[in-house]
């Protein structure tokens, strides 16, 4: 029996999604919290001490965009290096892939974290329309204790439908599977690695697809392209780890230690290797490890090294910038016009002068108190960094938009006792009552009236009386209608399948883009009034009231006070 001459030992840590948690602190609403980069450093230097030779360290995107932190660091002190860079570098990055949110930022945010980074952020299927190469790095190669590691990544190839094409007008992206199976058969030949790990920001499976694209590819990269000796992923938030049979039979670990750097994906491969420094086997364990308490004298260190950047940060979250007279609630947004959303409307139809508004409520559970009103709230109200459009549509488009976003959010009732909400247990938390669609996808609109009948099938619910002035709502006018960037691009296909517009169509119908995102109106808006009373328009409503108000009042508990005791 031939003797190994010895084995090598590989560690790899996988981080993805930290969305801006890069201090164990909330920013939004003033307090400590689990997770963040400061606990990926105190781990991962935890783990070098005991192998410091066969550590690697790798993101899985969407490094930069989601808290006050990200927004700080991207858009108002932008001087010199990239921060969040800085703060990866220092915690020791070996590599990372480029995530939807990170590329959202514009080029001119993304293009100097990319820049600055002392690691590659890889993006095999994003092509530069110019060259026809690879915009982002496709792939890196990583020596540890004498293996050669190679590691490809990817993105999801839905960014076209999600965000403007002014932001990535010199990019295309390429099906992650079939650029999968051009960059693994590149590499072996090329570079003949030892190890091929593959990054994906793109999620397991389900999520949107459409005749253009599939969000989520990573079980159908899995399952149909061979070469991966591991695959770590990222995107849709939800932590797993599970083995995936390739198309040789192969059985290979695909994790995703989820987001905000509560966990990390965890694997140790051992490598035995000949007197000639040839690998003749391989094997490999995995987990997700939590570290969203983990306290040492590293996270001790992080902060102090960088808590100039964090006394920034929290100066900029807590500067007032007005007063609310009233508290405002999400929760109202899911049963009626809400003082909630309709903020947000009023903000829209002010700053894009359009006849209506469309807006969905970006989160399950959030709601800002009456009294003075911090920029931080202002991330309780918009979630992401999206750009105001106006379109052009007639009425009926904008009634049929309105009856498929209705669609997935009520169910037809026949009775009271029905529930009038499409509510399922949650994914991760089956205890728990959540929404069976995306709320996301929940638009309502303003500078129209109208009542949406429960008892009524889809197509036949929405019944518009007249525009907000009680001028008459014609079916064959052509509207100016404010939206999100995303909505405008196609995104959650209400502008498609909804009201019947091809994405060449709805090019054609845009108007305007706002020059700066829907938090910078707010903010100006806010600090410009002074003081707000955020209330109700009361444009619509559920009817008839004999179904609607034992249900709303059912399934208000059914939904948030389940927690209370």
């Amino acid at each position: 029996m031939e003797s190994h001459a010895r084995q090598s030992k590989i560690k790899i840590i996988f981080t993805t999604d930290v969305h801006g948690f890069y201090f164990p602190y909330d920013f939004r609403h003033a307090r400590w919290c689990k997770g963040s980069l400061q606990r990926v450093h105190g781990y991962v230097a935890q783990q070098c001490k005991e192998n410091p030779a066969g550590t690697i360290l790798i993101d899985g995107g969407d490094m930069l965009q989601g808290e006050p932190t990200s927004y700080y660091f991207n858009f108002v002190a932008r001087e010199g290096h990239h921060r969040v860079a800085d703060i990866c570098n220092y915690i020791g990055y070996d590599v990372a892939v480029v995530g939807n949110h990170d590329i959202e930022t514009g080029h001119e945010v993304f293009d100097s974290y990319v820049d600055s980074c002392n690691f590659p952020v890889l993006g095999a299927n994003v092509i530069d329309t110019e060259t026809n190469e690879p915009y982002f790095q496709p792939y890196t190669i990583l020596r540890r204790g004498g293996v050669k590691i190679a590691v490809i990544g990817f993105i999801t190839a839905a960014i076209p439908q999600w965000i403007p094409h002014q932001i990535w007008s010199d990019m295309k992206f390429e099906g992650v599977k079939e650029s999968a199976e051009k960059w693994v058969k590149k590499v072996q030949e090329t570079e003949k690695p030892d190890y091929i790990i593959g990054l994906f920001h793109s999620g397991m499976s389900e999520g949107i697809e459409t005749e253009q694209y599939k969000e989520n590819e990573v079980r159908d990269v899995a399952e149909q392209v061979a070469g991966f000796d591991i695959i770590l992923y990222g995107h849709d938030h939800s932590s797993n780890i599970e083995q995936i049979a390739n198309p040789e039979g192969k059985k290979i670990w695909c994790l995703n230690p989820g987001c905000h750097a509560i966990s990390v994906a965890e694997v140790d491969v051992t490598f035995d290797i000949d007197e000639k420094d040839n690998v003749l086997d391989k094997q490999t364990e995995a987990k997700i490890q939590y570290i969203g308490g983990l306290r040492n004298t590293n996270t001790i260190e992080y902060m102090r090294i960088f808590m100039k950047d964090f006394q920034a940060v929290k100066k900029y979250a807590e500067e007032k910038i007005g007063v609310f007279t009233n508290r405002i609630d999400i929760q109202d947004a899911y049963f009626g016009s809400s003082a909630y959303i309709d903020l947000i409307q009023e903000l829209q139809l002010f700053i894009s002068g359009a006849d209506i508004s469309f807006s969905a409520p970006l989160f399950f559970n959030a709601s800002i108190e009456a009294g003075e009103v911090s920029i931080s709230n202002l991330f309780d109200i918009s979630r992401f960094e999206d750009h105001l459009f106006t379109l052009e549509m007639t009425g009926k488009e904008i009634k049929d938009y309105l009856e498929m976003s209705y669609g997935g959010w009520i169910n037809q009732m026949k009775s009271a006792d029905d529930l009038m909400l499409q509510i399922a247990p949650m994914k991760n938390k089956p205890d728990m009552m959540g929404f069976a669609n995306f709320i996301f996808n929940f638009d309502s609109a303003a500078g129209i009236k109208y009542e949406v009948d429960v008892r009524k099938p889809v197509g036949e619910r929405i019944n518009i009386f007249c525009m907000d002035d009680g001028q008459p709502f014609d079916m064959e006018h052509k509207y100016i209608v404010a939206m999100t960037a995303y909505r405008a691009n196609g995104g959650g296909e209400l502008l498609t399948k909804g009201a019947g517009l091809t994405k060449e169509e709805i090019e054609h119908r845009i108007k305007a883009m706002s020059k700066m995102d829907i938090r910078y109106y707010m903010l100006q808006y806010i600090k410009a009034k002074g003081v707000i009373e955020p209330k109700p328009r009361g444009h619509w409503m559920f009817v008839p009231e004999e179904f609607t108000a034992p249900a709303i009042e059912r399934e208000k508990k059914l939904l948030f006070e389940r927690n209370k005791k």
